[in-house]
């Protein structure tokens, strides 16, 4: 009976995987969606949303978007800070957010998307005056 069980859990990978990475082709979504007004949410959605969302299909506590008290303290320690955590990778988040096609510019403009409105038009306003990030 074993053997058998191990032949249909192979077979099932041989067969779903090849069918994963046809349908998964992150630099042509983030071709498709670079320059738009939305490009940060539209990552968030595609990338973040499973641990990030409201409610996170993955409950490893990162903040939740726009959650002003989850975000109120990262926020106190600035943009610098928070790219590096998520260039770097930070506590369960893999490094880049595992989106490792993204420039720095998409990682940013994600991480904008996540906090609370408010802060939002501060971080994009020090955005445009900060150093060239990689494209």
């Amino acid at each position: 009976m074993r053997p058998c069980y191990f032949v249909c859990i192979l077979a099932l990978f041989m067969f779903a995987m090849p069918g994963y990475s046809e349908n998964h082709h992150p630099q042509e979504f983030l071709k498709s969606i670079a320059g738009t007004k939305d490009e940060g949410e539209k990552i968030f959605n595609h990338f973040c949303v499973n641990c990030h969302g409201t409610k996170p299909m993955i409950s490893l506590g990162a903040p939740e978007i726009g959650n002003e008290r989850a975000w109120g303290e990262r926020l106190k320690q600035g943009m610098e800070v928070l790219f590096k955590h998520t260039d770097e990778g930070f506590n369960a988040m893999p490094p880049r957010g595992g989106c490792f096609e993204c420039t720095d510019k998409q990682l940013i403009l994600a991480i904008i998307a996540m906090v609370p409105k408010q802060a939002q038009k501060g971080l994009l306003n020090n955005l445009l005056g900060h150093k060239e990030y990689k494209q």
